[in-house]
């Protein structure tokens, strides 16, 4: 997808960043002080979260602007306040071969960042999207990297104040300044128009199958295969015809390749492991009657979000990802019993009744949550006293 903000490049961040803060001047500020330079890294072009959480960033008298490489933070000069807003940072060690070349690269991300902060005084927050990356490919350099987030950083966002103690007993450290703002609804950023029928048609499945759908990246932490399994049980017994639809970009290859190995021949199975278009999502959900998310392990779920989006019931596991989601269509399972997620598929089978909550749904609406978001950050910079 595009990203509809700017992105700093090498060269021409100077000029980029001079005429933002004459267009935000121009349009007048809230607080009646310069607007605040935002700089989201890094930015992820497959994931609309940052832009539906800046959303009422120019409103609120923020300047979002997307930084990929910390290299360029030498090159930010800004007349007014200063958050660099981190969320994910695998892609910073994606080149790195060892757990010697994460540490160097840590260390060099560190002294980026510290001399960016030094020399601007801009405050440092950190997104806690996940505990740890997925598949955490370097565990040293990464709890490295979150302890010293938690020493020198100046707030944390979580999206569940539950979650500030877990974190705090997986990083040994106590936690700086947080404040809690939830995940939003994806709602009004996919197309959505295609009604049931359509959707099953695309795919091949029958009027009357029930049918359990999956939208995702494929991963191995996700037990996909848990939840295929569990589907051909429940759909061996069922009194009436069932598929499961999976869809979503192979991230894991070999995870990929098992699962196409074992189900890619059920013809009550349709595997779309690839990229999603933006246009498919909606089809992959208005297709299914209920979507399963059978990860465990994992902080908070997009997948479960863009679900609720579509007034869509969910599936998933009791955990820290399921904190937020009452009233948003959650149907919980045990992970901790062998056959949850089978009874809880076929009881849903029955029923697929959930509750959706209109309170709760305005809640984590996108512009709701945005400018929750910036008011926090209004608390953390002073702005809220300058006005």
């Amino acid at each position: 997808m595009t990203m509809p903000l700017l992105s700093l490049k090498d060269g021409t961040s100077s000029w980029s960043l001079a005429r933002t803060y004459s267009r935000m001047c121009a349009i007048g500020q809230p607080h009646g002080v310069p607007p605040c330079l935002l700089l989201a890294m890094p930015p992820s072009w497959n994931n609309r979260y940052q832009v539906l959480l800046y959303g009422q960033a120019e409103p609120m008298g923020y300047a979002p602007i997307w930084l990929q490489n910390p290299a360029l933070l030498d090159q930010v000069s800004w007349p007014g306040p200063i958050v660099l807003h981190a969320h994910w940072f695998n892609g910073i060690f994606r080149n790195c071969e060892s757990e010697v070349a994460a540490h160097a690269q840590l260390d060099l991300l560190q002294a980026q960042i510290s001399a960016f902060r030094a020399r601007t005084g801009a405050r440092l927050v950190w997104t806690a999207h996940n505990i740890f990356p997925h598949g955490n490919r370097f565990p040293e350099t990464f709890l490295k990297l979150r302890q010293w987030i938690f020493e020198s950083f100046d707030a944390v966002h979580v999206m569940h104040p539950e979650h500030v103690p877990k974190l705090e007993a997986v990083f040994g450290r106590k936690a700086p300044l947080n404040f809690s703002v939830p995940h939003m609804l994806y709602t009004g950023s996919h197309p959505d128009i295609v009604d049931p029928a359509a959707a099953r048609s695309r795919y091949g499945i029958a009027p009357e199958a029930f049918v359990f759908g999956y939208f995702g990246s494929i991963h191995g932490y996700k037990r996909l295969d848990h939840f295929l399994a569990a589907f051909q049980r429940v759909a061996a017994t069922a009194d009436r015809p069932a598929v499961a639809l999976v869809g979503g970009l192979p991230m894991d290859r070999i995870t990929a390749q098992r699962l196409m190995e074992a189900w890619g021949q059920d013809p009550r199975v349709r595997l779309e492991l690839r990229m999603i278009p933006d246009d498919e999502i909606q089809y992959l959900h208005r297709a299914a009657d209920v979507m399963v998310l059978p990860y465990a392990e994992t902080l908070n779920s997009g997948a479960a979000f863009m679900a609720a989006s579509f007034s869509k019931p969910f599936i998933m596991p009791a955990g820290p990802a399921s904190t937020s989601l009452e009233g948003l269509g959650l149907i919980r399972f045990s992970s901790n019993e062998p056959e949850g997620l089978e009874q809880t598929m076929a009881a849903v089978m029955k029923d697929s009744r959930c509750d959706n909550n209109l309170e709760a749904r305005f809640s984590v609406a996108p512009s709701e949550v945005s400018a929750d978001f910036f008011r926090a950050l209004d608390n953390l910079i002073g702005r809220a006293l300058e006005g």
